[in-house]
């Protein structure tokens, strides 16, 4: 008997499931709400208009090695030193900073450094091999409400 009672209790849960599962929800609000649509508009970030890749090329001696005849044979490295500079973004309001990425073919972006809203330069230093890759730079616009827009890539200029 407690086996005929589980099984109709069951199939009654199962019935419920299926049934209730099956019927929409239905719900309506209403509220009339009045706004001045003036002081709605659309946002938008602006990415730096251009951007200047001033650089200098500079070899220092790393190393070196005796050779045959008993002389020292300096080895150098070539630096590449690149200043990035850029115009103010003319987005309104809310600008945080500005973040310089490199991007090189076949690899993940590389970010160069982050500056704050009144910065409009960085700079830094890498062996010029990297030039090798033809990378290039972008800078984008952060805001405080966290949206964002990358300028136009600019090729790299070599040494």
């Amino acid at each position: 008997m407690n086996r005929i009672r589980r099984s109709a209790v069951l199939l009654g849960l199962v019935a419920a499931v299926i049934v209730g599962s099956s019927i929409p929800a239905a719900a309506t609000f209403t509220e009339a709400v009045s706004t001045n649509t003036a002081t709605l508009r659309a946002a938008t970030v602006a990415a730096p208009a251009s951007i200047t890749v001033s650089r200098t090329c500079t070899q220092n001696v790393t190393g070196g090695y005796w050779n045959s005849f008993g002389q020292w044979v300096p080895t150098y490295t070539t630096y590449y030193n690149a200043t990035v500079t850029w115009p103010a973004s003319t987005t309104a309001r809310g600008v945080t900073g500005y973040r310089v990425t490199a991007y090189l073919p076949g690899s993940a972006p590389i970010v160069m450094g982050q500056t704050g809203a009144t910065d409009r330069s960085l700079s830094a230093s890498v062996e010029a091999s990297y030039l090798d890759y033809q990378p290039t730079i972008s800078v984008t616009t952060l805001t405080s409400y966290g949206w964002s827009t990358e300028s136009a890539r600019k090729a790299v200029p070599t040494c």
